[in-house]
C-alpha cells in the first residue's frame, strides 16, 4: 500500500493532466517523483513496497505520455479545422464573389 501523500499527490497529478493544466502537472509531476524516491528511501533494502513505489511511478508517468500525446493530438486537429475553415472565409468588409462557371467551354 502506497503512503496517502503519494496517492493524493498521484490524484491531483492526474487530475491536472487531464484538464490540461501543464505547469501544475510539471509540479505534480516533480512532487510525486521526490515523494516517492523518498519514500523508497525509509524502506529497507530490498523490501517489495519500493518495487511497488517503482512500478507506480513508471505507470503514472506513462499514463501521463498518453494524455498528452492524446491532448496533442486534438489541438493538431482543432488547428486542422481552423485552416480548412479559414479558406472559405472572407475578411470583414470584402465584398462577396459569386461563383462563375463557363458552360459554353
Amino acid at each position: 500500500m502506497m503512503p496517502p501523500r503519494l496517492e493524493r499527490i498521484e490524484s491531483e497529478f492526474r487530475q491536472a493532466a487531464a484538464c490540461r493544466r501543464y505547469r501544475e502537472a510539471v509540479r505534480l509531476a516533480t512532487e510525486f517523483g521526490e515523494a516517492a524516491r523518498a519514500y523508497a528511501q525509509t524502506l529497507p533494502r530490498g523490501d517489495q513496497r519500493a518495487a511497488e513505489a517503482a512500478r507506480k511511478v513508471d505507470s503514472l508517468f506513462s499514463w501521463a505520455l498518453v494524455m498528452m500525446q492524446a491532448a496533442r493530438a486534438a489541438c493538431a486537429a482543432q488547428l486542422r479545422q481552423i485552416e480548412t475553415a479559414a479558406r472559405y472565409s472572407r475578411r470583414c468588409g470584402e465584398p462577396c464573389r459569386a461563383a462563375a462557371v463557363n458552360l459554353d467551354a
